[in-house]
């Protein structure tokens, strides 16, 4: 069977391939077209939610059909967005009928790495739909009949996280003398009744801590939403444009 035994969850993680290769072509749309159209059908929409300051008060819900998905992840990357993987511990395949699976994960992690030194983590429930595409002009017998492309996909992003590189804090570094080691001590009865302590061979270091004068960091690259304010803008924007036409 072409799908529903792991092979739409090897789909996905070869998509989250192509999006962490640090690809010079990137910054480019055709780049993007392609992947979409490798990987999506025609009318394929990714749903994508995010919450405020990881509070349950504000939501952005965005759904994005093929035409705007190259756009939305040209904007992320040239917002300084050098790889973009995903993480889908305990991912779990089902087969719905016989050329359609559904890929879930209750814990995904969708994980953005930005140039200068920031890694922004969005977790959330993913859930793929995984579409068997015929392919019936393949070129010769060793190109499989088919393809498997993603038809939905969407990914709840209920909380994020961020972190930065110790490497892009500028600053002057300056170590502190390690401390004298602590001696862990242990009380033993002599034999007068009194209690006694003893060295233990065991001891205690502290780690030394570094000071940093007139440190600075690099401006956070991402919105209280987690994604960067241009990919917010696009994703708004393509949003409105929708309702306008729909009116």
């Amino acid at each position: 069977m072409p799908v529903g035994l792991g092979q739409g969850l090897v789909r996905l993680l070869q998509f989250s391939g192509v999006l962490s290769a640090e690809n010079p072509t990137k910054h480019q749309l055709s780049h993007w077209e392609t992947v979409v159209k490798d990987y999506f059908t025609p009318t394929a929409i990714m749903k994508f939610t995010l919450w405020k300051d990881n509070q349950r008060n504000e939501a952005k819900p965005f759904e994005i059909g093929v035409p705007i998905l190259p756009r939305f992840f040209l904007v992320t990357t040239q917002s300084g967005v050098k790889s973009m993987t995903l993480s889908l511990d305990g991912a779990r395949e089902r087969l719905l009928s016989q050329h359609h699976a559904v890929v879930e994960c209750v814990a995904a992690v969708w994980t953005y790495r930005y140039t200068n030194g920031y890694t922004v983590t969005l977790r959330g429930p993913l859930t793929v739909h995984v579409i068997l595409i015929p392919q019936p002009n393949a070129a010769t017998s060793q190109t499989p009949p088919y393809s498997l492309k993603f038809d939905h996909l969407q990914f709840d992003a209920n909380h994020h996280e961020k972190f930065i590189a110790l490497d892009s804090v500028m600053g002057h570094r300056q170590s502190e003398s390690p401390k004298t080691p602590r001696v862990r001590t242990a009380p033993t009865p002599s034999p007068n009744g009194t209690v006694m302590h003893r060295m233990d061979d065991e001891r205690i270091w502290e780690e030394p801590r570094v000071m940093i004068d007139h440190a600075s960091i690099p401006g956070e690259p991402v919105n209280a939403f987690g994604i960067p304010q241009a990919t917010m803008r696009c994703l708004e924007v393509r949003a409105f444009r929708l309702r306008i036409s729909l009116c």
